[in-house]
């Protein structure tokens, strides 16, 4: 073998484990994060929240970044802490402020992946003169609950904007949401909080429309968009298996993908809500709308801003003086 045949040679096997280990480092960078273990996580079937699992399961993007995803039910809030609580679950939706409790209270959750920004609202006839929470001065008004956080923000909005004391200024009705919905068509309550999922037939039937949203309220007080739902994971799971973490975000963000490009993959959530199609059409814009993919770092701030707000005006309901550290975590974006 002559000299030039040994540089070639040479120059061959160089090439080739140059082509190998990069190829190898473009497998580990596709490579599924999840670790293929199960994720538990707590979802209420009444709602909105159970749309993106839904979509997580249905296109297997669980098992795209190598874990599996289980979708377990809860009937109610103290059903689905006692599972995070026990370790019989991985992860629950939570709003905020309830995650926020959850972290005083000794229990550690972190929001890995924000869901929606405020999505319910307060809605009134059609034909009803009432335009802002002015307004309802003096009205018989259905809240969901007088400790719940839409209740407070609009005690919290009417006396920053429009300097009234709404719990003593309206005749609060409390009740369950389905039930409000019940007496406002009865034409027993004048105004009434409904959730997103109830709305959109309400809105549909052209016998309502929206007096405003909860979303609309903090922006009116100058607040930031804040995620109100978030994907929280019990903090010792995220960092023992922070590989599935990071799994679970990137196969949210696929489903958000899907959800704001598909529009075919509402059918089944409007069937499963009950939703007329006319229903449905406000539905899916309202939640495409509200959908937030990923933390920014204005949001923990926001927060912050956010219950300041809420205690100036029911400091004795929050129960917490300030928050108890971070709710969320960018690290598994």
């Amino acid at each position: 073998m002559n000299r030039l045949q040994a540089l070639r040679l040479i120059a061959g096997g160089l090439f080739t484990a140059a082509t190998a280990l990069g190829g190898g480092a473009a497998l580990a960078q596709t490579a599924a994060p999840g670790d293929g273990g199960t994720v538990r996580i707590m979802i209420s079937p009444a709602g909105t929240m159970g749309i993106a699992p839904a979509v997580i399961k249905k296109h297997g993007l669980d098992k795209k970044h190598g874990f599996n995803l289980e979708v377990v039910s809860y009937s109610d809030m103290k059903s689905a802490t006692a599972a995070i609580q026990g370790g019989s679950a991985e992860m629950v939706v939570f709003d905020w402020l309830a995650t926020a409790r959850l972290r005083a209270g000794g229990t550690p959750v972190i929001g890995i992946a924000p869901f929606m920004t405020y999505i319910n609202s307060v809605v009134v006839p059609k034909d009803s003169t009432l335009k802002t929470l002015a307004d309802l001065k003096g009205k018989r008004v259905g809240v969901a609950h007088k400790t719940g956080f839409d209740w407070i923000i609009m005690q919290a909005a009417a006396a920053k904007v429009h300097q009234m004391d709404l719990g003593r200024e309206v005749e609060v009705r409390e009740g369950a949401v389905p039930l409000l919905r019940g007496l406002i068509e009865k034409g027993d309550l004048d105004a009434t909080q409904m959730w997103n999922s109830l709305a959109p037939e309400m809105l549909a039937s052209g016998r309502y429309r929206t007096l405003v949203s909860i979303r609309e309220l903090t922006q009116q007080m100058g607040l930031p968009t804040v995620p109100f739902l978030m994907f929280s994971m019990r903090e010792d799971y995220a960092k023992q298996h922070p590989g599935n973490a990071k799994a679970f975000v990137a196969a949210y963000r696929d489903a958000v993908d899907i959800l704001m490009k598909t529009d075919d993959v509402w059918l089944e959530h409007g069937q499963r809500l009950k939703l007329s199609p006319e229903a449905l059409a406000y539905f899916k814009d309202q939640v495409r709308r509200d959908l937030l993919k990923s933390f920014t770092p204005d949001m923990q701030p926001g927060l912050n801003a956010t219950l300041d707000a809420v205690n100036a005006v029911a400091a004795d309901v929050v129960g917490l003086k300030q928050m108890p550290g971070p709710l969320f975590t960018t690290a598994h974006q």
